[in-house]
């Protein structure tokens, strides 16, 4: 929340000089909103790296403190008490600071209308093959010694899960589970594909940076060294699921050492996915999820519910069990409270970025959380909709520089 407000007051203190200047000129107050909104449009664009929920919370703060302020002002003015010009030009601080804010919000929300366009395997999320908890790296050691996660999980779909790196797959393996299978359809739908990092990074829709590649190739380790059971592996085509032998989803992993790099920061690589994934693949199983939105969600819970609701709804199942659920999305704890809480505000989130309308609990004995029913929103109807077309203005004019006023003559400063 400090980064939003150090980003919203540098660029805000910019463009005062610019308001400060239009106000010398005797413009009218809605002929000075009309020359400063590129620039408010440019300051937005530098907002959007903050997720959403992030945003509107911030949004909320400074309305309220804006209010505030401008009640305190209306009131002195009011009692003809003298005030210092200082107050009125924080106020107006303020305001071009919520209108960054507003407009950020509206890109944002153009942002996350992008078309579902990132494939992934319907088995993988109909068995919880990803979770939204997990322990700290010490806790796993001490949980398991050997590095060897065995669990067996009782979701939607049982499932067994097997992972020889010591970890439980999480929100960014999906990531890269996602950009790998869109790189699969890219690259021809052959079983064996190799890829560079940045081609990779660019499926995923994420900025490119040391860090991301260090847990690309982290979770690409995590990924090759997970092994699964699948109690209900379907096919298309198929009058009856399956159960599946034990087996790796990436099959094969091989890590391609190039000219200048070192053993263990490779940035290209060779994958090949089992054959029950890419049947699967080729079969046409799958589902498109939108990774912009994916990355823009607050919570992990948050996430995969995203990822969950898609296929769900795919089913008309628009009902989910709350113990059910959160053994599906192997939440790490044993305080049911704070699992049913936490799929809670999961929920409210999603509500608040117009994935889903509305959503309802239902109570069973004891007033214990049973069921939480959910309408689907826009952003979820959107599935069976792209190729979208979005009515965005985007017609930015340049911002305006800031003119030195020297009786008739102006120079840029």
């Amino acid at each position: 929340m400090k980064a939003i407000r150090s980003t919203l007051r540098q660029e805000s203190l910019n463009i005062i000089q610019v308001f400060t200047q239009l106000k010398k000129m005797n413009l009218q107050h809605d002929d000075i909103e009309e020359r400063i909104a590129p620039n408010i449009h440019q300051s937005a664009k530098k907002m959007l790296r903050h997720k959403t929920l992030q945003l509107s919370m911030e949004f909320t703060s400074l309305g309220h403190e804006y209010n505030q302020l401008t009640r305190q002002i209306n009131d002195e003015e009011r009692k003809k008490i003298d005030i210092d010009q200082h107050r009125y030009l924080q106020q107006t601080i303020l305001e071009l600071e919520y209108k960054m804010l507003e407009k950020a919000l509206e890109l944002k929300k153009i942002e996350n209308r992008k078309v579902p366009d990132t494939p992934i395997e319907a088995n993988l999320i109909e068995h919880g093959l990803f979770g939204a908890g997990s322990h700290s790296k010490a806790v796993m050691k001490k949980k398991y010694p050997s590095g060897m996660v065995q669990q067996t999980r009782t979701g939607f779909r049982h499932l067994f899960y097997q992972n020889a790196n010591g970890v439980f797959l999480g929100t960014f393996d999906v990531r890269v589970l996602a950009g790998l299978t869109k790189l699969y359809f890219e690259k021809g739908m052959n079983q064996q594909f190799s890829f560079q990092f940045n081609e990779l990074v660019h499926a995923m829709d994420t900025e490119p940076s040391g860090r991301v590649y260090l847990d690309l190739y982290d979770s690409l380790l995590n990924l090759s060294r997970t092994q699964i059971i699948m109690e209900e592996y379907y096919l298309p085509g198929n009058k009856v699921r399956q159960r599946t032998i034990l087996y790796h989803p990436i099959d094969t992993l091989e890590f391609i050492l190039r000219e200048g790099e070192e053993p263990g920061k490779e940035r290209a690589a060779s994958v090949s996915f089992h054959s029950f994934i890419n049947r699967s693949l080729q079969a046409g199983n799958l589902h498109h999820m939108n990774v912009v939105l994916f990355n823009d969600f607050h919570k992990p819970i948050t996430k995969l519910l995203y990822v969950n609701m898609i296929n769900s709804c795919a089913q008309n199942i628009t009902s989910f069990h709350v113990d059910t659920l959160s053994q599906h999305l192997n939440l790490q704890t044993e305080n049911r409270s704070l699992v049913v809480s936490g799929i809670i505000e999961a929920f409210q989130e999603l509500q608040q970025m117009d994935v889903i309308d509305s959503y309802e609990i239902v109570y069973g004995p004891k007033k214990s959380i049973q069921y939480i029913n959910f309408v689907p929103g826009d952003l979820l109807q959107l599935q069976n909709k792209f190729p979208i077309q979005i009515n965005s203005d985007e017609e930015i004019k340049e911002p305006l520089q800031l003119f030195l006023i020297n009786n008739k003559d102006q120079q840029p400063i």
